[in-house]
């Protein structure tokens, strides 16, 4: 788990990799967001292009500034 700092507050995001699919998935979690549990996820396929990877979202709204950061975010921990 990692703890990442979006406008003041603390982003909680799960990095793992799904076996059943072959993909790594990064769920973010934001407190400012009143439902509860993973609020998105960025999948990215095993051995795939980021072109490939998609979004999952559960819940009605995500703005996009946080879409957009978290995409980035994600990006930049697959590198490491």
């Amino acid at each position: 788990m990692i703890d990442i700092t979006f406008h003041g507050r603390q982003i909680e995001i799960i990095d793992f990799d799904d076996i059943s699919v072959d993909q790594r998935v990064f769920e973010f979690t934001d407190p400012a967001i009143p439902e509860g549990g993973s609020h998105f996820a960025i999948a990215i396929p095993d051995d795939g292009p980021w072109s490939e990877a998609v979004v999952s979202i559960n819940i009605n709204q995500v703005p996009v500034d946080l879409l957009l950061w978290a995409i980035a975010k994600a990006k930049e921990i697959a590198r490491l």
